[in-house]
């Protein structure tokens, strides 16, 4: 029979884990999420835009 030195004779199968993991944040890519964030930032100072634009059915005379 052979003696067993080691305090625990059992391993740890448990995955370490940090909090990357825990949000997932390790499947994004860095350059999709800047072009979704560029197309979003065009697509609201579009909108601000034509929302701050005069209005054309007034007479500019008046």
């Amino acid at each position: 029979m052979q003696k067993n030195y080691r305090k625990n004779s059992i391993p740890n199968l448990r995955k370490k884990t940090s909090y990357i993991d825990d949000l997932g944040l390790n499947y994004l890519n860095f350059t999709s999420c800047m072009v979704i964030g560029l197309v979003l930032v065009f697509l609201v100072a579009s909108i601000l835009i034509v929302a701050a634009a005069p209005n054309s059915n007034l007479p500019a005379g008046i």
